[in-house]
């Protein structure tokens, strides 16, 4: 004779559902626990990101409104207009410094607009020294830039200091142009 609870497609027996009030099973309160905990790193984490992306734009921007301001100093303290300012004159050469540093600053604004706030902090807080450096270092692509346009390698015409800031500003926020015009220049130094 058999005993009804041995029937074997018979499911399993549950524990009776708790009633209002009582509090879940150990293993629900866990899960909720675990998830709760998840969900406040993951706030944090993005807290996190937005505070350094906004140090970050900070930065830039306190660095463009720095070279702003050099290169007003720059035009109000001569009389002459830029176009006749020395070839290789210190206003010419911190003009074109300044207008590399400014394309630069923009790039780096640029590229931290597309970075996404999932990346971890540590990553962000180099991204930082990175972004600083890139916009500082941007300069040097400028007056590479400059120095092909005087030796006539990157030919445009007439090399007057307003093309030359414009093209510095161009170096700047493009680096990889002023290397594509280094590399072909070389290539056809070494075809010779």
């Amino acid at each position: 004779m058999r005993v009804p609870e041995e029937e074997p497609d018979a499911p399993p027996a549950r524990p009776p559902a708790a009633s209002v009030g009582e509090a879940p099973p150990r293993r629900a309160r866990r899960r909720l626990a675990l998830r709760s905990r998840r969900r406040e790193r993951r706030h944090e984490r993005v807290d996190t990101g937005c505070r350094l992306l906004r140090e970050q734009l900070w930065t830039l921007a306190l660095l463009a409104l720095f070279v702003l301001l050099l290169l007003v100093a720059l035009t109000a303290t001569t009389r002459a207009p830029v176009q006749q300012w020395p070839a290789w004159g210190y206003r010419t050469l911190l003009g074109v410094f300044s207008f590399g540093a400014l394309g630069a600053t923009f790039s780096a604004a640029r590229s931290l607009k597309g970075s996404s706030l999932r990346t971890r902090a540590h990553t962000q807080v180099s991204d930082a020294r990175v972004t600083l450096s890139r916009a500082v270092l941007g300069a040097l692509p400028g007056l590479a830039a400059y120095a092909f346009l005087q030796s006539r390698v990157l030919n445009l015409g007439d090399a007057d200091n307003s093309k030359a800031f414009a093209i510095a500003f161009i170096a700047g926020f493009s680096e990889r142009l002023v290397l594509k015009v280094a590399e072909t220049f070389a290539g056809e130094q070494r075809a010779r």
